[in-house]
């Protein structure tokens, strides 16, 4: 495991490594088998690498010489990318937070999710049905999680008919003043609608900021940025006009679908209240479970003998064989050689005027390769 339970991205990482661990225990407790009934069992070592490049590769280091490990359930976007080569030279199962488009043909790395230029082309499509026909944009220009989907959202947005109106450096640790400047720069424009492409902290304060100058426009923010604690960090007046992507519906929204309760009981077994499943446990919770998927796709034989490239190789026979579902959580995915894009679709997750979440979709973009137009 390499986490960030420190760093400027803490604010999500901490929920999501509770959630690895709480999977790892539970699968180990339920029984992992082979394809030739091989029972397996993970073992794991959690490094918190706070969100820095350089301690990430340190750590990757150790991983790889002293505990020989064939898998890796990771974080971010810089560290990742960092390391996709590497991973695949070495032939390390690399599953990460980061849903970077970059990452969608590199040969070991997987997620259970669409990357972040699809999830953002997605949004696009769905701003420009509700109306929409100007944007701002709002990141961290110097941090490539914020910067990611950047390339597909400029690229996409003339084709529905939205023009980018400001592009404003809004820190990815920023404090009420840099939302307050971020925003202050955006008035002049009056966009229909905003992107906020950091984390929760940020694009909550810079909501809220939005709100209270009276912009009319509606701040709709990418999966790691929206969460179920958005409204009480961007205060209820943001109600109408805040909305998320989610490739997934929420937790608490589908606790009685069969693939949701593995969350509850996964979370009872790590003495976790109910409270704590929120979406971020559920997105470290379902990297570790793609990992069993590939375990029980493979033979104790394979396994032993080719490891993170048995895994690999387990996770793309879904390219043209039975796909991968988690539950009812994710679509049918499927992952074929060289290119790991898993489904395209995703919610809008609108906090109403009536201080609720409303669930919009799925959508996702028609025509127009969002993966392409960040890869160049």
């Amino acid at each position: 495991m390499l986490v960030d339970e420190s760093g400027p991205t803490s604010d999500v990482g901490r929920d999501y490594a509770r959630g690895v661990v709480a999977a790892i225990k539970y699968f180990n407790k339920k029984g992992i088998y082979t394809r030739d009934g091989v029972r397996v069992y993970l073992d794991y070592v959690k490094r918190d690498y706070a969100y820095n490049p350089s301690r990430a590769v340190e750590f990757y280091q150790e991983f790889r010489d002293k505990y020989h490990v064939v898998a890796i359930i990771g974080w971010g976007t810089a560290d990742t990318e960092k390391l996709a080569d590497q991973t695949a030279q070495d032939k390390i199962l690399y599953i990460s937070a980061s849903y970077a488009a970059t990452l969608v043909k590199k040969p070991y790395n997987f997620f259970p999710a669409p990357d972040y230029s699809t999830q953002a082309c997605a949004a696009v499509a769905w701003m420009a049905q509700r109306g929409g026909k100007t944007l701002a944009l709002l990141y961290d220009h110097k941090v490539a999680y914020s910067k990611s989907p950047i390339p597909a959202i400029k690229a996409y947005a003339p084709k529905e008919g939205l023009k980018i109106v400001a592009d404003v450096d809004l820190p990815l640790g920023a404090t009420g003043a840099d939302a307050e400047r971020a925003v202050t720069q955006v008035m002049g424009s009056k966009p229909d609608f905003m992107w906020c492409g950091n984390t929760i902290s940020s694009c909550a304060l810079a909501a809220r900021s939005a709100a209270v100058h009276g912009l009319n426009s509606v701040m709709v923010v990418n999966v790691w940025g929206f969460d179920e604690r958005f409204p009480q960090r961007a205060g209820k007046e943001v109600a109408g006009r805040a909305a998320g992507v989610s490739p997934w519906i929420w937790p608490e929204y589908a606790k009685d679908k069969p693939g949701y309760r593995l969350l509850y009981e996964a979370a009872e077994m790590a003495g976790l209240k109910p409270s704590q499943v929120n979406l971020r446990f559920m997105q470290g919770f379902i990297n570790v479970w793609l990992l069993v998927k590939a375990i029980e796709r493979t033979t104790s034989k394979e396994l032993q003998a080719k490891k993170g490239e048995a895994l690999k190789e387990a996770l793309e026979s879904s390219c043209h064989g039975d796909p991968i579902r988690l539950g009812d959580i994710t679509p049918p995915m499927r992952y074929c050689p060289g290119n790991h894009l898993a489904f395209k679709s995703v919610y809008i997750v609108l906090y109403g005027s009536d201080g609720k979440f409303h669930f919009l979709g799925p959508v996702e973009p028609k025509g127009f390769d969002c993966v392409a137009a960040t890869q160049g």
